[in-house]
Parts: C-alpha cells; structure tokens; sequence
C-alpha cells in the first residue's frame, strides 16, 4: 500500500491537504442539510474521520518527525478555529465534543502511523536477517 503514497509529491499533498482544509471550512460554516450518515453522535464519526484524513495529508506533505507535534497543534486549533468561527454563524452550534473529536482523529492517525511504521521496521529487519 505504502508503494502507491509516493506516486504524489509532497507538494501534491500539500495541495490536496488546503483544498481539503478549505472544504471541511466551507461544510463547517455553512448551514447542515443533514448528514448521509444517521445514528447518534455521526457529528463526531464526520470529525474525527475528517481530521483522520486531514493528518494524513499534512503528514504526507511534511513528515518528519519533528515536525509531527507541531502538526498535531496545528490542526487542534484549526479545529478550535472552525467552533469559534461557527458561533458567529447563528445556525451552527459550537461544542466542546467536536474538538474532542477532532483530537480523536488526530490520535487515531498518529497511532495508526506509528504502527505502521514499525510494522514496516520489523519486516525490514527481518529481511535484512534473512539475507544474511
């Protein structure tokens, strides 16, 4: 799977992570026609995948690790900006739950990544033993 992420640019990512930062802007402040997921608290499922997608973009346009803390910051307060934004809306509400949810999506990335990562650290290696 990993083979195929390095058919993008990292400037490709970085254009693929704003039209997607300007989409989630433009679905946040504008007034809810409902959700094509219907259960209870979808709102956050949306949040958190949202912000899931939005770390991967960002960490494939810029992924060192030093600069994977600063990406997480970055986009908690891009999450904190979009409740501050929708309560001058009057038709959005702001909640706490969704800047929850939006750290869930981050974790959840971050985790996922991490895994990943050593995943693909102990295959290497093993391979690396096995030529030996």
């Amino acid at each position: 799977m990993t083979k195929y992420l390095h058919l993008l640019s990292r400037n490709q990512f970085k254009i693929l992570f704003f039209i997607t930062v300007f989409y989630i802007l433009y679905m946040a402040l504008t007034p809810s026609t409902g959700s094509f997921l219907n259960f209870k608290n979808s709102d956050k499922v949306l949040h958190a995948s949202a912000f899931f997608v939005l770390s991967f973009l960002l960490n494939r346009a810029s992924s060192s690790i030093e600069k994977r803390i600063r990406n997480m910051l970055s986009l908690l307060a891009f999450g904190i900006l979009i409740e501050i934004l929708q309560s001058f809306t009057g038709y959005r509400e702001v909640s706490f739950g969704d800047v929850v949810a939006d750290l869930v999506g981050i974790l959840l990335f971050q985790l996922t990544y991490s895994l990943l990562k050593a995943w693909q650290f102990q295959v290497h290696r093993r391979r690396a033993k096995k030529e030996l």
